[in-house]
């Protein structure tokens, strides 16, 4: 009866192991969020950062808007290709920008702004808006 016992917790575990797994690094990167916008940073190839925001539903939303830990973005959309950006990240003090402009979008990742490294950073920062339909 042990054995029985033993070997039905280990197919629990097991099961709640991969349903965890499945969560963590499928759903989380492909989810849509309610927002319909997802902010991502990463390192690039040249050392620096790119700050890669994600414009989900692009073809029926007006409107995004999300903040996090160091970042806000509200981008409203202001004819078919065309959308008023908002953007500011980074902390206070000389590590802050704010990216404020019009840009024209069309499907697939978009270069809006580049900064070169600071005095104590490593790298430039690029931000990318990347428009999903």
């Amino acid at each position: 009866m042990t054995g029985k016992w033993r070997l039905l917790l280990s197919a629990v575990v097991c099961l709640v192991a991969i349903g965890s797994a499945f969560h963590f690094l499928v759903m989380e990167r492909h989810w849509v969020p309610d927002s319909g916008i997802r902010v991502v940073e990463q390192g690039n190839d040249e050392g620096g950062r790119d700050w890669v925001i994600r414009l989900y539903q692009s073809d029926r939303r007006h409107h995004w808007q999300v903040s996090g830990k160091g970042y806000a973005v509200a981008i409203d959309r202001l004819g078919k290709d065309s959308f008023s950006l908002d953007i500011a990240y980074g902390s206070s003090g000389d590590g802050r920008h704010r990216i404020r402009q019009q840009v024209r979008l069309h499907e697939g990742p978009t270069l809006v702004a580049a900064f070169a490294a600071g005095p104590s950073g490593a790298g430039d920062t690029r931000v990318i808006v990347d428009r999903v339909k």
